[in-house]
């Protein structure tokens, strides 16, 4: 390998410092509970308890999204949940069904809110992601698009990101 090569390999693999922790008593032996469900699956609709730690220095904000890209044969893309943006740094432990501090923005069922778990098509593995930020994401008007998966956000916020770190759970 060249060193060009070796350089490229170097910025485009990120460092140790760029995962975090994260963790949730709503996921149980990788498994999202009914709670977090929606009414379909006799769920309450709550946000799932999230924790995070070991935010990387730097974190100003934090960002959550909580996608299903099991759902992509039923509706030929990732569903996404819920994504919460700039979320104050000492924010790291959201209850189940808190509104976390921040802007919440429109998901796939074209609400600024969390939609639950509601597989029509068998069991399915929901991510929630969460994104540790250098600066708030600029919100309004055509700034920030609507139902951003965990990959396109990663992609469209990229210089502002930080850290990183997923869990997953499956639903029923």
């Amino acid at each position: 390998m060249n060193r060009i090569m070796v350089l490229l390999a170097v910025l485009l693999v990120p460092t140790a410092a760029f995962a975090m922790d994260l963790s949730s008593s709503s996921i149980e032996d990788g498994v999202l509970d009914t709670d977090s469900a929606c009414d379909d699956h006799d769920g309450d609709d709550e946000s799932p308890q999230i924790t995070i730690s070991d935010a990387p220095a730097g974190t100003t904000h934090f960002a959550i999204i909580m996608d299903d890209p099991d759902a992509r044969p039923l509706d030929g893309k990732t569903w996404v949940h819920w994504i919460v943006v700039n979320i104050p740094v000492g924010n790291t432990v959201l209850e189940a069904d808190e509104t976390p501090p921040g802007v919440e923005l429109e998901n796939d069922d074209e609400e600024d809110s969390y939609s639950g778990a509601c597989p029509t098509d068998g069991r399915h593995l929901y991510r929630i992601g969460v994104f540790a930020l250098s600066a708030p994401i600029e919100v309004g008007g055509a700034n920030v698009p609507a139902a951003l998966t965990i990959e396109m956000f990663r992609s469209r916020y990229a210089a502002q990101i930080l850290g990183f770190a997923q869990i997953e759970g499956a639903f029923p």
